[in-house]
């Protein structure tokens, strides 16, 4: 998907203005939640979510959602990563 698509998307699914995060290689959010529902384009480098026992790892142009209140890992891939992000 592209920026524009997603961009989109977010809009017309209710959420907020997407924001660009970037990690460095290898970062690791050890377990948590968010009080919000979050939507993520991958921009480059790669992202694997950890949830309900298992582990997805999203390349560039894959999209991921995580509901608000679920719990979840976050890592970075070896070339670190970077990713559009709307929240509601």
């Amino acid at each position: 998907m592209d920026k524009a698509a997603f961009r989109q998307q977010l809009d017309q699914d209710g959420f907020n203005e997407p924001g660009t995060v970037t990690w460095a290689p290898n970062h690791e959010n050890p377990s948590h939640t968010h009080d919000f529902t979050a939507r993520g384009l991958i921009l480059s480098g790669s992202f694997a979510l950890g949830c309900h026992g298992g582990s997805t790892t999203y390349q560039q142009g894959d999209v991921f959602e995580l509901k608000a209140g679920t719990p979840h890992t976050e890592t970075a891939g070896p070339d670190g990563a970077s990713f559009l992000v709307g929240r509601k």
